[in-house]
């Protein structure tokens, strides 16, 4: 898997590399998310969830629930 994306470096990780295979990018970036947050990790969580490209449905909830500032400072594109 690449190391950075849109010039940032990728989150830190906590998948390994043998589950990604077979997965889309999409599918790992929302599994990584899953994987910080269960370990804890609120800031890769969040930053693994904004790589993933979300139905506008999801985007709508979470700028409800969130608020724009929010997901804007954690990297979403909203």
């Amino acid at each position: 898997m690449n190391t950075t994306t849109q010039d940032r470096p990728l989150p830190k990780s906590y998948m390994p590399e043998e589950d990604k295979i077979g997965m889309s990018q999409n599918a790992i970036y929302a599994c990584e998310a899953a994987d910080a947050k269960a370990a804890g990790d609120e800031e890769a969580s969040w930053a693994w969830l904004a790589l993933a490209e979300l139905p506008s449905s999801a985007k709508y909830i979470l700028k409800e629930v969130c608020g724009d500032e929010f997901l804007k400072a954690r990297g979403f594109n909203i």
